[in-house]
């Protein structure tokens, strides 16, 4: 495929195969292991993944090698798109790559487009140079379901169980909370992800506060060394369960701010209207100086700073 504007066929296989292909070490040492060929089993909705070992050593060689693997049918007979469309052109700027599709690629049904999107970006971001990608339709933004653009993907926008590869994703627009720069309010943050229907929201929000903000202004309220022990609910309680370095990484904001921003973001989810906590299991403790644990936390949007919302 040559850069900025001749057209090629290609199987939308090819698009997510490339990335993955490019994951090389940046010495140019390629390991069986670390490249993955991800596509997607429609009859079971998930995305698989067979280790994949390049025999090009540059971008543009794996790009050549990669239009005749990206056309051929895996061991089921299957290919990684339903359908065959037409990839216009790509490019890069920076770390982002944008992949041009033609106007068949339109025609994937939602379920199927998440599945392949999702395949095509954990492909793509495995390519040293690329840190973002994103998608355009004959040269317009690529829109989700609610006529909003969907913009720059990376690994962490499709969430997955660990454990497992991906299985079918839901798609979602969580509230997050995080700090405000002095420590003593709360912000809220829009995010949009996709996750597996393996995984409870619940357990989605908690993951996303320890990933941290992505806008400017916004602070971290979590550690991000801290771990998910297990999230359940049950009658409208999320029983959030963390290991002890919640506590012994706890971050240099007000007390009350940590928990509720695991509260707040929770109940804006929207299955559960009280919050209990647990580190290591136990409630029979104090975060901090007066945050007991043994209680029911309910959303407190008086911390929240309107000032700080998007």
């Amino acid at each position: 495929m040559r850069r900025g504007g001749s057209v090629k066929k290609w199987y939308i296989i090819w698009t997510a195969a490339v990335c993955l292909f490019f994951s090389g070490c940046s010495n140019g040492d390629v390991e069986e292991s670390a490249y993955h060929f991800y596509y997607v089993n429609y009859d079971d909705e998930m995305i698989e993944s067979s280790s994949y070992e390049p025999q090009a050593e540059n971008v543009d060689s794996m790009m050549k090698e990669l239009t005749e693997k990206i056309s051929e049918e895996n061991s089921d007979g299957g290919k990684l798109y339903p359908e065959e469309v037409e990839i216009l052109d790509y490019s890069m700027a920076d770390t982002v790559l944008t992949v041009n599709l033609a106007a068949q690629y339109r025609g994937i049904d939602l379920a199927s487009e998440i599945l392949c999107r999702a395949a095509l970006v954990k492909n793509f971001v495995q390519i040293p140079e690329v840190s973002y990608v994103q998608f355009k339709i004959e040269g317009e933004d690529l829109l989700d379901s609610r006529g909003d653009t969907i913009g720059l993907m990376n690994a962490e926008s499709f969430l997955e169980n660990s454990g497992k590869e991906i299985t079918a994703y839901q798609y979602t627009e969580l509230e997050l909370y995080f700090s405000n720069e002095t420590g003593d309010k709360l912000v809220k943050e829009k995010r949009s992800v996709y996750y597996s229907s393996n995984s409870p929201i619940e357990k989605v929000v908690v993951e996303q506060l320890i990933r941290g903000p992505k806008e400017n202004g916004h602070f971290a309220t979590l550690s991000a060394n801290t771990g998910i022990i297990g999230v359940s609910v049950s009658d409208g309680i999320a029983y959030v369960n963390l290991d002890q370095k919640f506590v012994a990484e706890a971050l240099a904001i007000q007390e009350e701010i940590p928990i509720y921003s695991i509260v707040d973001s929770l109940v804006a989810a929207g299955n559960v209207s009280q919050v209990q906590i647990s580190v290591n299991g136990d409630t029979k403790m104090t975060f901090r100086e007066d945050m007991r644990l043994d209680q029911m936390y309910e959303a407190n949007m008086e911390l929240v700073d309107d000032g700080g919302t998007k």
